[in-house]
């Protein structure tokens, strides 16, 4: 008989947020709904065929299919590394501050993994994407939350929380940030940025900031990098690394292509973790990379452009449905939405359930980015206006009924 082994890690894990409403996605579908899928916040629309172009091309290369262990591809590392130098005015060791990775969420979870321990302290976003949770709990840490809300300042919640950590006896190891904010589509400025990496440097700890919505920062052309922030960019390198994602800017959710660039303990932690688990991103997707990071300038803008049109139709068409007046986002490809009056009494996760069922639109529970979702869910700006316009039309008259 099958000794009945624990498997403490995935054990741990609360059920993923984009997968707790399947079930009751999959009921409304067999039933024979047109469902609205607005939970997972997967870009709809192809990768430009410019980029595509590249990728064929270097398909078609033989050696291109062998194995690439190392780094990334040293084209695509110059690449982002003269990005950095073009928006932020920042220089980086391409050889030593940076590493591609196979999307954010493999960078950040193998960090956590090189980096982390049983005892240790992450101090985290709540709400949050919730790898930024789940990465220091899979590598064995405490986590603790710091409130993310549009009334206090990000420094002074970060402050907040490392001091109840050292009330208790404990030193925060991990600092993760995060922005444009994920879930509450929430911005920062160079200042607060400042402002928190100062927190962060005082306290001894390491920072790892998710830049992976740096172009969708509708206040800015560009979102400030903690690397270009009024700090000195050597000082925040002794402790500090960036990770960009090419998922979003330039529709490539499905390439698997991100980057961690910083601190070269860090990244070099990660890179020799790395040797153990993967042999890195298919060669034509990093060559196709680094061409959209050299010439894609203008696709960017034309896929920021449309996701602010989104939520300025989605925000309006929640306000005339009878939900109530909803933030327009300051970036990223989100709405957070407190949840209406007429829902009161329900949680988070009951009003996704009832969305789909009574509307036939899902969306993410809040609960399913922290403690701190409690009262809210998440709509991805992921259909175009006439699709989101029907959306609200059948929230309202879910709500009217």
């Amino acid at each position: 008989m099958t000794h009945p082994w624990s498997f403490p890690r995935a054990d741990a894990l609360p059920t993923y947020a984009f997968v707790a409403t399947d079930a009751v996605k999959r009921q409304a579908i067999a039933a024979g709904a047109d469902l609205i899928d607005l939970g997972l916040g997967n870009p709809d629309k192809p990768t430009p065929k410019a980029i595509v172009d590249q990728l064929h091309a270097a398909a078609d290369v033989g050696k291109n299919h062998r194995y690439h262990p190392g780094r990334g591809l040293p084209a695509l590392r110059a690449a982002l590394g003269q990005w950095y130098e073009r928006r932020y005015q920042v220089r980086f060791d391409t050889d030593a501050d940076l590493l591609v990775t196979m999307g954010a969420k493999e960078g950040i979870s193998h960090l956590c993994l090189a980096i982390l321990d049983r005892g240790d302290t992450a101090v985290v976003p709540d709400p949050c994407y919730p790898i930024h949770e789940g990465a220091p709990a899979i590598a064995g840490a405490d986590v603790v939350g710091y409130s993310v809300v549009a009334e206090v300042e990000p420094a002074r919640a970060v402050a907040d929380s490392l001091q109840s950590v050292r009330k208790k006896g404990g030193k925060t190891k991990l600092v993760i940030a995060n922005y444009p904010h994920n879930p509450t589509g929430y911005v920062i400025s160079r200042e607060a940025l400042a402002d928190l990496v100062r927190v962060v440097e005082r306290e001894g700890a390491m920072l790892l900031h998710d830049a992976a919505y740096a172009d969708l920062d509708f206040s800015a052309r560009f979102a400030p990098s903690i690397f270009d922030c009024g700090i000195d960019r050597e000082a925040v390198k002794r402790f500090a690394v960036e990770v960009f994602s090419m998922s979003k800017s330039y529709n490539m959710p499905g390439w698997r292509i991100a980057f961690m660039v910083g601190n070269p303990r860090m990244v070099g932690a990660l890179a020799h973790m790395k040797t153990y688990m993967d042999y890195g991103t298919f060669i034509p997707l990093q060559a196709a990379a680094a061409w959209a990071l050299e010439h894609g300038d203008g696709l960017v803008d034309e896929i920021r452009g449309l996701y602010q049109s989104r939520a300025t139709t989605l925000t309006r068409g929640l306000a005339t449905s009878g939900w109530g007046e909803v933030p327009e986002p300051s970036g990223s490809m989100f709405v957070w939405a407190k949840i209406p009056q007429k829902l009161k009494g329900m949680s988070s996760l009951e009003t996704t359930n009832w969305l789909i069922d009574k509307a036939h639109v899902a969306v993410s529970p809040g609960t399913g980015f922290g403690r701190g979702g409690e009262g809210f869910v998440r709509f991805a700006l992921i259909e175009d206006p006439p699709r989101v316009e029907e959306a609200c039309r059948r929230i309202g008259q879910a709500l009217s009924a």
